[in-house]
């Protein structure tokens, strides 16, 4: 999340630094690589901030029930009788 948010602001900063370039300075080529920049940061952002690995030991694996709930959720033959 840090990096995410760190990426936003500087997408932020290259966006007002851009307006100042091209609005106030007449500096055209600064002023769209800022705009570039500012475009393309949110995609980086969100692939980086999505590229993390899973942490350890949240893989619990197959859990298997006890017997007396293995009988309750085993399905029922056609042939048999509703239990009562």
């Amino acid at each position: 999340m840090r990096r995410y948010l760190l990426s936003m602001g500087i997408r932020t900063a290259c966006f007002v630094l851009a307006v100042i370039a091209l609005g106030v300075l007449h500096w055209t080529v600064v002023g769209w690589a800022l705009v570039i920049a500012a475009v393309i940061l949110p995609y980086v952002a969100v692939v980086v901030a999505n590229a993390t690995r899973p942490r350890g030991g949240t893989d619990l694996g197959p859990v298997t029930p006890p017997d007396a709930a293995a009988r309750q959720i085993a399905p029922r033959r056609p042939d048999e009788e509703p239990p009562r």
